[in-house]
């Protein structure tokens, strides 16, 4: 049936609707009680464990949203991306492929020596000690 108008009365699906179901109350937790009347047991028992897992995963994220930081304020330190980046080294690389390539400077591949520090800095091994043990 419906679950809004005025003559609409108060059952569990307009609460799930209300209460759950809503893009306006992401902030709060779940009506796990509410779900499990409605949908049973081992739904009910899914969104808990979904809701307590989110929440583990909160710490996780503000230590990769560091991390990340981290390396963005780094890369402007990192020796290799500043001896790659550097012009006054002209060094020619060889060709990737055997007939249709040519050679190529190493400093066209500066901007992804840079990006790759982003993701690729001292404070990524403390992360992943991190999670192996999170």
């Amino acid at each position: 049936g419906d679950i809004e108008g005025v003559q609409a009365e108060t059952n569990d699906r307009k609460l799930l609707y209300e209460e759950w179901a809503s893009y306006s109350v992401f902030y709060k937790y779940q009506p796990i009680s509410l779900i499990r009347k409605y949908f049973g047991e081992k739904v009910g028992l899914y969104f808990a464990w979904l809701g307590v897992y989110t929440q583990m995963l909160i710490p996780a994220a503000i230590v990769g949203v560091i991390v990340f930081l981290y390396g963005c304020a780094s890369v402007d330190d990192d020796i290799p991306s500043m001896e790659i980046c550097d012009p006054r080294n002209n060094i020619t690389m060889c060709p990737l492929c055997d007939s249709a390539c040519s050679y190529w400077k190493l400093s066209s591949a500066c901007g992804t020596a840079r990006a790759s520090h982003l993701f690729d800095n001292p404070a990524t091994v403390f992360f992943s000690i991190f999670m192996a043990l999170w």
